[in-house]
């Protein structure tokens, strides 16, 4: 058997497996694979090969990004969660995983880290993991860098107003597109189900009341699509084992 070992973020949230929504995008599509693995929690992202989480063990290589990841255990297992979906499915999966990936994504950072409420929580959870006053320099670093980060992006050179916007505008073509169907392009979930799960699971359950997250979880079809990927993806008999960080 092949030993697999996957790298992310603590569980952050009561409910989720992991912090993280690439981390929980490869969790959710290593379970529809049915590829075992064992689940190690890495909170220090510079232990990665990209300095970032996800990233996993594979034949003494390490391998980091979600998409390359799950392009190599495809390729190696012989898995295509995509397999039977034609020309205009794929772009359409394309066009959405980019949107939460990338535009989305952004705006799940600024309220997890840079508005009031998700930087209370998380200066909290940081201060349990570590001494107070070593904490409490850590997620200056860590919120400041963010910062930094989100203005270079673009989406912090905004107005908090204009955040939430933005991303509501995301969750509203979302609705509507899904509408009543159960997953984006097909009967059952592809990767492109799993990269937009990821981004919106964690503020579904998050406690911080943070506006966007608010307002995603008014969307009805959006929390049942969401409720509807978690069971499928992680209600099942577990295929990982936790291990030590």
């Amino acid at each position: 058997m092949v030993d697999i070992r996957v790298h992310t973020f603590s569980n952050l949230f009561e409910g989720l497996p992991a912090g993280g929504p690439f981390d929980l995008k490869l969790l959710a599509w290593l379970n529809l694979a049915g590829i075992p693995y064992a689940h190690a929690f890495q909170d220090d992202t510079r232990k990665g090969p990209k300095g970032k989480n996800p990233w996993i063990e594979i034949d003494g290589e390490r391998i980091g990004d979600t998409e390359i990841i799950i392009e190599h255990l495809g390729t190696r297992f012989g898995v295509d969660l995509d397999a039977g979906l034609d020309a205009r499915e794929l772009a359409m999966g394309h066009a959405w995983r980019r949107t939460f990936e990338e535009h989305f994504h952004q705006v799940f950072e600024w309220e997890l880290l840079v508005h009031p409420a998700g930087a209370a929580y998380m200066r909290e959870f940081v201060a349990r993991q570590m001494p107070p006053v070593i904490g409490s320099v850590v997620f200056r670093m860590m919120q400041g860098g963010m910062a930094r980060q989100l203005h270079a992006r673009g989406i912090a050179r905004h107005t908090p107003e204009v955040i939430e916007a933005k991303g509501r505008h995301d969750l509203d073509a979302l609705s509507a597109f899904l509408g009543e169907r159960k997953f984006l392009v097909a009967d059952r979930p592809v990767v492109a189900d799993l990269a937009v799960f990821g981004q919106l699971a964690p503020m579904i359950v998050w406690p911080m009341e943070t506006p966007v997250a608010r307002y995603l979880r008014s969307l009805h079809n959006l929390t049942a699509y969401v409720g509807r990927l978690r069971a499928r993806c992680f209600d099942a008999p577990a295929r990982m084992a936790a291990v030590a960080g």
